[in-house]
């Protein structure tokens, strides 16, 4: 099946999560709910304070630095020091933050 992205802010705990809901004095996880067929209470001494271990919220990579890329091949021995080469790994740096740039635009993402 296909993957999708929901771009929201990351929450530092479950109370503070769009996610959280309160059934018969319980709090849940929607997410968890629906990922889990049902399994979502939460620790209700904890969630104030963490996400819960199974929380599928993952937060995003952050930007490489520039040469990151050919760094990592230099040391992994993937760099034949041509200009081609280095233009090919600074290029994916460029490529990985204009993708992030993109995903975190006001409105990113969407096909209208």
């Amino acid at each position: 099946m296909a993957k999708a992205v929901l771009i929201m802010d990351f929450p530092e705990s479950c109370s503070k999560c769009k996610f959280l809901y309160e059934f018969q004095g319980i709090k849940k996880c929607q997410l968890m709910n629906v990922l889990n067929n049902g399994a979502s209470k939460l620790s209700q001494s904890t969630f104030t304070q963490k996400r819960h271990d199974l929380c599928p919220l993952r937060g995003l990579p952050g930007k490489k630095e520039s040469d990151s890329f050919l760094i990592e091949a230099v040391k992994n021995d993937c760099f034949d020091g041509t200009d081609s080469d280095t233009a090919y790994f600074n290029g994916k740096d460029a490529g990985w933050n204009a993708c992030l740039d993109e995903i975190l635009k006001d409105g990113g993402m969407r096909k209208e």
